[in-house]
């Protein structure tokens, strides 16, 4: 851990603080990124699957290297054997990505979706009392803030549906649920690269070519830090009210627009900001996807800890992609 700089070695303190020394974790999706970043703090904190207290999952069984750390052997989430006493803390982040959308009808989509939602509820259903995570999106908003439908956005739609129907188990069972609906991320573990913004920034900056902006309009981000979410995460669900739902917004501390998020890049990097190509029209339509960060900002701070900023965030992402931790 002290490899770690000082703002991830604070948020790991503070995720384990949260954890507590008996908590049982259990991460359906944790190939993915949110699945990856918090299975690395888990096995920083000292749950492995030999001490009881690590269980992971992905759609097909096959094992997962922890950097630094153990080979874990994933589970398939469909065929896997039902969680069973106390003390559990299960992140359900499994979900079909929303590229996905691409290539399924939103029939499709919907189907495959909810297979992932029964399989997870399957492995909950006889836990006692688990306390509960869900990552939604702010693809719930839809359009002008209003739920999507789903043929016009079956991610939000079907992200939405999830909320629901989760909130509605652990209400049913005493369970404590928190629920953030995820906008922007950033730090180590990224996957799905040129899917984000600022992933394909830093991919198109090492690359030593061009690094094209292709909006024609303003866009406005906040990015939240990947592990400081994680211990968020943790904190919301270990003290939520069993049977009822905790929902929040991510928004980090500040709002960049691309262009200076693309300079920042291109600032950490030592390279020449003329390499940035975009045609900004200051009239065509703005793109904010920025949640209201309110009740995430007051979560951080409840854990004693300072908001990371985007700058720290940037250089994190970049160390990643560049083969650091």
């Amino acid at each position: 851990m002290d490899r770690l700089p000082p703002h991830r070695q604070a948020v790991q303190a503070a995720f384990e603080r949260a954890l507590g020394p008996s908590t049982r974790l259990a991460v359906t999706g944790a190939t993915g990124w949110l699945g990856q970043a918090l299975v690395g703090m888990a096995v920083r904190g000292g749950l492995t699957a030999d001490n009881g207290r690590l269980r992971v999952y992905a759609s097909r069984s096959g094992q997962l290297a922890v950097e630094g750390g153990p080979v874990l052997n994933l589970e398939a989430l469909g065929e896997a054997e039902p969680l069973a006493g106390e003390g559990w803390t299960v992140a359900h982040f499994a979900a079909l990505g929303k590229e996905r959308t691409a290539e399924l009808s939103p029939a499709e989509f919907l189907a495959q979706s909810e297979a992932l939602q029964r399989a997870a509820i399957r492995l909950i259903a006889a836990a006692d009392r688990p306390a509960l995570i869900f990552a939604s999106s702010g693809a719930v908003y839809g359009p002008e803030g209003k739920p999507p439908a789903l043929a016009d956005e079956p991610y939000g739609y079907v992200k939405g549906r999830h909320e629901t129907s989760l909130a509605d188990w652990a209400r049913a069972n005493g369970a404590p649920l928190a629920i953030c609906r995820v906008f922007n991320v950033g730090g180590p573990c990224g996957n799905k690269l040129d899917l984000y913004a600022l992933s394909s920034l830093i991919r198109a900056s090492l690359a030593g070519g061009d690094i094209p902006i292709r909006a024609r309009g303003a866009v406005f981000r906040s990015y939240v830090h990947v592990e400081e979410l994680m211990a968020v995460l943790i904190d919301q669900a270990q003290t939520s009210v069993p049977g009822a739902a905790r929902l929040f917004d991510s928004a980090g501390p500040e709002v960049i627009e691309i262009g200076d998020l693309a300079r920042m890049v291109c600032g950490q990097l030592g390279i020449d900001p003329a390499r940035i190509l975009r045609q900004l029209d200051r009239e065509a339509p703005v793109s904010r996807y920025v949640g209201d960060g309110a009740d995430y900002q007051a979560a951080v701070r409840r854990l004693g800890l300072r908001p990371i900023g985007i700058e720290e965030i940037v250089s994190d992402t970049i160390a990643s992609l560049s083969g650091g931790r």
